[in-house]
């Protein structure tokens, strides 16, 4: 049969050509395959800001990236400045972490910082106050009961932050609960806050945390581990600097915390800072451990 003396089978073949271009210009396409081994999406660290958002903002790495780009090279340091307590200022490239800053009650004053992270490592009020940088975002080590972990994996740019799950007291939680160990990861360096931790580190605490480049250590005691578990820690993770924290000071006269000089008797390499903020790159990091000294930037 034909039609207008065209043939029948040549017109259908024309009509399903047709067709099937029209579905790949309309985007009818079949569902994309999952890689094989990808993960299932899971949930990570707690991480929240003062609008509720629950993840980093997408447009901080791609800063990071810019401002190294507009420089030229790669991020050469880390700069740290010390606010007292166990609270730091980091900076990377402009990026600024807040590290467990402190409630006004605490005795150095009242933080009110610009930063875009800020990590707490449990919740107590001398290590959980989230307006000292109103806006940034919130990692939280522990869950909303403070009876568990969070689980902390998050990058921004060339940042990498991860968690280690530890502990306040030398019972297992039992005096004081949870705490929880930042490893913060900038290219070649490695830094590590122990925030409140109350006891030696086991092998696989061990494994995890090392290299250390810097080590963020409490050493007051009392509420922490104290100056001789300090340089047992210290000896177990073997770090490059050593930044004590968590010791009496005039701010904190009241606490029943150590001074420092019980952690610095006896060392050789201490080397006193002072309180202005101090760059970290690899290259000027030292052959061997060295024990700096900070004094709390005025607020």
């Amino acid at each position: 049969m034909s039609r207008n003396g065209f043939p029948f089978r040549i017109w259908c073949l024309f009509l399903i050509v047709v067709i099937l271009a029209g579905l790949t210009f309309t985007g009818c396409r079949p569902a994309a395959e999952k890689r094989s081994g990808e993960p299932e999406p899971k949930g990570g660290a707690s991480v929240t800001d003062e609008d509720g958002k629950n993840d980093l903002s997408e447009q901080e790495g791609s800063k990071m990236e810019q401002r190294r780009t507009e420089k030229g090279a790669p991020a050469k340091g880390v700069k740290l400045q010390y606010l007292g307590h166990a609270c730091f200022l980091i900076e990377i490239d402009g990026f600024r972490i807040l590290t467990d800053p402190y409630s006004p009650g605490t005795g150095y004053g009242t933080l009110d910082l610009q930063a875009e992270l800020i990590t707490v490592s449990h919740e107590h009020e001398d290590h959980n106050y989230t307006a000292a940088a109103p806006g940034a975002q919130v990692v939280r080590g522990l869950t909303p009961d403070a009876l568990g972990w969070e689980d902390v994996s998050l990058s921004v740019g060339d940042l990498h932050v991860t968690g280690l799950a530890t502990y306040h007291d030398g019972t297992a939680g039992k005096s004081r609960g949870r705490n929880t160990a930042f490893i913060f990861e900038i290219g070649d360096l490695r830094l590590v806050h122990l925030g409140d931790l109350g006891h030696l580190l086991n092998e696989g605490d061990i494994e995890r945390l090392r290299p250390v480049s810097v080590l963020f250590i409490p050493v007051g005691g009392y509420y922490t581990i104290d100056a001789r578990e300090a340089k047992q820690v210290v000896e177990q993770l073997a770090p490059a600097v050593v930044i004590p924290m968590h010791y009496k000071t005039r701010a904190t006269r009241n606490w029943p915390i150590a001074e420092l000089k019980l952690f610095l008797e006896g060392e050789k390499n201490v080397i006193n800072k002072g309180a202005k903020p101090l760059t970290v790159t690899r290259e000027e990091l030292p052959e061997s451990t060295e024990i700096w000294v900070m004094e709390p930037a005025k607020l």
